[in-house]
């Protein structure tokens, strides 16, 4: 009679994980609130992270993208595309099963504002592990480096606001890096 005792809970258990598809630590049909962003209202949001007490976003508007940094509500820093979108730059690297990488750069001035995103190949150590930042480097060529923040929260990267960068940007727009250029690396 023990046996039958201690096996219940087990039973129970086993019940509720197959009836919730895995997972009890979360009812089905709600998902976990998104990661807080400087979007405005009307705005989609590409990427945001929280870094520290401050956040960084991509905000893709009707025909506009912004990038903003600062705490919650009150962006320090907030990049707009210019009217031919000249200061917006958009990019990747594959490697052969390493690393894939995507990133839009943002130039002001001389100052660049790299924000990627990356998932590592099948050939890694850890495969299909994702990460992201925000690099901020300086000079025509980006030659020095004055931050390297890495998203050490959830971020959210939204793929379809990312593909809509097309739509939104003038039609003339190709804000593709120049293949070999110098901006044209892993982040």
């Amino acid at each position: 009679m023990p046996r039958a005792t201690a096996a219940l809970p087990v039973a129970v258990a086993l019940a509720a994980l197959l009836f919730t598809g895995g997972s009890v630590a979360q009812p089905s049909g709600q998902r976990a609130p998104a990661p807080a962003s400087l979007c405005e209202s009307g705005e989609r949001v590409v990427y945001t992270c929280r870094f520290g007490a401050k956040l960084g976003s991509v905000c893709l508007g009707r025909d506009s993208l912004h990038y903003r940094f600062g705490p919650q509500g009150k962006p320090e820093l907030h990049i707009a595309s210019t009217p031919d979108w000249s200061n917006i730059h958009t990019g990747g690297n594959r490697s052969q099963g390493g690393l894939n990488q995507d990133y839009l750069r943002f130039t002001n001035g001389q100052t660049h504002y790299v924000v990627h995103v990356d998932e590592t190949g099948s050939l890694n150590e850890t495969p299909g592990r994702r990460s992201s930042g925000i690099e901020v480097l300086q000079g025509t060529s980006g030659e020095r480096t004055l931050a390297s923040l890495a998203c050490k929260s959830a971020s959210s990267f939204n793929w379809a606001a990312y593909d809509d960068l097309a739509t939104a940007a003038p039609e003339s727009w190709d804000g593709a890096e120049t293949p070999g250029g110098p901006f044209e690396m892993i982040y």
